[in-house]
């Protein structure tokens, strides 16, 4: 079988379709990715075939980063979603429809948020499955507000609107999240199938290490940006190892240098990271989370938009970790917050037994191996 997988330029979605394109190749079927040129690198690094997409015109995106900039609170995940679902996708479809009619996939896994795949497997009746990489209920918002706005593309290639999104509820989902930790009371959408990856739990190294990390996106994003350095120079001085990881376009460079127990590394695969680590400080990217959660690593969330803060409330609400701020429209990160969370998270054991039962529920779930199944069975 052939299996095309359709990513945006995220690491934090990216990951889980490696997860599941992993198990396919283990069972012997031709996996290629297709996604962004912007992403190229990323792809490259896993050792996928990359078919190259296009990315949003520069001049675009800058434009609406400034209204971004701009806009109320209340505002700017409507105009974030615009980028998701309208100019991504329409700026993605021609390479997305190439790779289609050149390779013939028989089968598209795509990243949830990555719609130019989702209006080309409509278009070439090719059988589609979403990876999600949230929560149920934000899953659920995306759908809302992507489906509206996915309605004038559809209608220009002769599909129908379904500005309800009707159509994107009926795709069957792979999520990666345990049932434990989504929102109680939030109804269970039909059609998803939970798999895990196979993670050791980590065994903290006698010399405290600290994983930092706001992800790939959110360390390049300026005011996730300011406060990244904000929580690295908070910790600098803390007595443990610290390793920061900034993404292919963070930079941590410029301003105060580190002390020698900073490690500073644009990418380390996150099973590497973590190793040996204490505990994790993030932004509350799922992806971020969910892997520390596998490890049975505890975590000081620092949320800046999107999920970051359901996320960051769902792993204080388990005590698995502290959750420091609101979000990062809410004012500059609190550094001696961020210290006292991250110096109570490496001395309180509670933590990381609450971690380590997470994680046991993760184990708990069906490999990622198991998918090939359902493929088969479509």
């Amino acid at each position: 079988m052939r299996i095309l997988l359709a990513s945006t330029s995220g690491a934090g979605h990216f990951g889980p379709l490696v997860a599941f394109g992993a198990a396919c190749r283990r069972a012997g079927h031709d996996v290629q990715v297709a996604a962004p040129r912007s992403f190229e690198p990323a792809v490259r690094r896993t050792g996928y075939r990359y078919w190259p997409c296009a990315d949003v015109a520069d001049d675009a995106l800058a434009a609406i980063h400034a209204e971004i900039a701009a806009a109320r609170p209340d505002e700017q995940n409507r105009l974030t979603g615009r980028i998701v679902a309208d100019l991504a996708p329409r700026a993605i479809l021609p390479g997305m429809l190439a790779a289609i009619d050149e390779w013939q996939p028989d089968l598209i896994l795509r990243d949830v948020a990555e719609f130019g795949s989702y209006v080309a497997a409509e278009l070439r009746c090719i059988p589609q499955f979403q990876v999600l990489i949230g929560l149920d209920k934000f899953n659920e918002l995306m759908i809302t507000m992507a489906a509206p706005l996915l309605a004038p593309l559809r209608e220009s290639v002769g599909l129908s609107p379904d500005p309800g999104g009707d159509r994107l509820r009926a795709i069957p989902a792979l999520s990666m999240v345990p049932e434990i930790f989504e929102e109680p009371g939030i109804p269970r959408p039909a059609g998803i199938h939970r798999y895990r990856e196979t993670i050791d739990i980590v065994v903290p190294d006698d010399d405290q290490l600290i994983y930092v990390t706001f992800g790939t996106v959110s360390s390049a994003i300026p005011s996730a940006a300011v406060a990244f350095r904000t929580v690295v120079e908070a910790l600098a001085d803390v007595p443990a190892r610290l390793l920061v990881t900034t993404g292919d376009n963070g930079d941590l460079v410029d301003g105060p240098s580190f002390p020698p127990n900073v490690r500073i590394e644009k990418w380390v695969p996150q099973a590497t990271a973590l190793h040996g680590a204490a505990a994790m400080v993030c932004h509350g990217g799922m992806g971020t989370v969910l892997g520390a959660l596998a490890a049975g690593v505890p975590l000081v969330v620092v949320p800046q938009f999107a999920d970051h803060p359901d996320n960051a409330a769902r792993v204080a609400a388990l005590g698995a970790g502290i959750r420091v701020g609101t979000d990062g429209m809410s004012g500059p990160v609190d550094a001696s917050a961020v210290r006292a969370a991250t110096e109570r998270v490496l001395s309180e054991p509670a933590f990381r037994t609450a971690a380590h039962k997470v994680a046991a529920e993760i184990v708990a779930m069906p490999p990622t191996d198991a998918v090939v199944e359902l493929f088969d069975n479509r």
